[in-house]
């Protein structure tokens, strides 16, 4: 019986093998899409979709906003592998397992990963709907994916984590009328969302944007030698009353065609 909660090298070479025949080669570049974001990219190019369920290392979980499947095939003339949904720290997963998908990617052949996320906005200037780029992140989930993980290098260097090439190509390529900015990513164990004092306090240390992921992947496909570009879709607004998931799955599905098309538009210029 195959246990998805401890994957392991065999069932991720697998895997990695039916992502590459069914992109025709090589995987190029990953894309992870977060909460309301799954349908995002489902129109923007030709595509396979291979459920998770069907993948022997890929942990499987339901969550709304997470549809549970790879979405492989071509876009720009780059072989593409997105995975429309994740799991979580706080579903019960462990940090190897929420990175999974990132060690997957790797083992397909790509490079580089767009790790796109759900977030809530810290700044006065945000509105639902903004798109931020990452340019760093705060690990506020007391876990780390490299923890007792058999690497010979764990002491990954983060310093521009997020890649400064990758950012600058999404600052040019961006349309007008898309608001889009920079800035620090905080990520938090959840699955509550923030009081007004933990809200406070993530201003003060610097943070611009709160979620739930992202962060573990950055590290592990640091550590895998990927280049990494983060893209935060504000789907709330952190201290606005009533938040909860159905408001961020929503307004993630709405704002989700801008993403695509920046997505698309970087994947063009690279």
């Amino acid at each position: 019986m195959i246990d998805r909660r401890s994957p392991n090298d065999k069932l991720l070479s697998h895997d990695a093998s039916r992502l590459e025949e069914a992109a025709g080669g090589p995987i190029d570049l990953a894309i992870v899409l977060g909460s309301g974001l799954s349908s995002a990219l489902r129109d923007s190019f030709s595509h396979v979709s291979i459920p998770y369920d069907t993948l022997l290392g890929m942990p499987v979980a339901s969550l709304r906003g997470h549809a549970g499947e790879a979405l492989v095939g071509t876009w720009h003339g780059k072989r593409v592998a997105a995975f429309a949904g994740r799991v979580h720290l706080y579903q019960g997963f462990s940090p190897i397992q929420v990175t999974v998908n990132v060690r997957l990617a790797h083992a397909a052949g790509a490079k580089m990963v767009i790790l796109t996320n759900a977030a809530g906005g810290l700044r006065d200037d945000m509105q639902p709907g903004d798109l931020m780029l990452i340019s760093d992140h705060l690990n506020l989930t007391g876990r780390n994916p490299l923890m007792g993980y058999p690497h010979e290098n764990p002491f990954v260097d983060m310093l521009d984590a997020y890649s400064p090439r990758l950012r600058a190509i999404a600052k040019s390529v961006v349309k007008p009328g898309v608001r889009l900015s920079e800035g620090v990513y905080a990520g938090l164990l959840g699955p509550n969302y923030e009081t007004a004092a933990e809200a406070r306090y993530l201003r003060t240390i610097g943070a611009d944007a709160v979620g739930m992921s992202t962060v573990l992947e950055t590290i592990f496909a640091r550590c895998l030698g990927m280049g990494v570009l983060g893209i935060s879709m504000i789907t709330n607004i952190v201290g606005a009353p009533d938040t909860n998931h159905a408001e961020v799955t929503a307004q993630g599905a709405a704002s989700g065609p801008h993403l695509a098309e920046l997505i698309g538009d970087v994947l063009g210029k690279l």
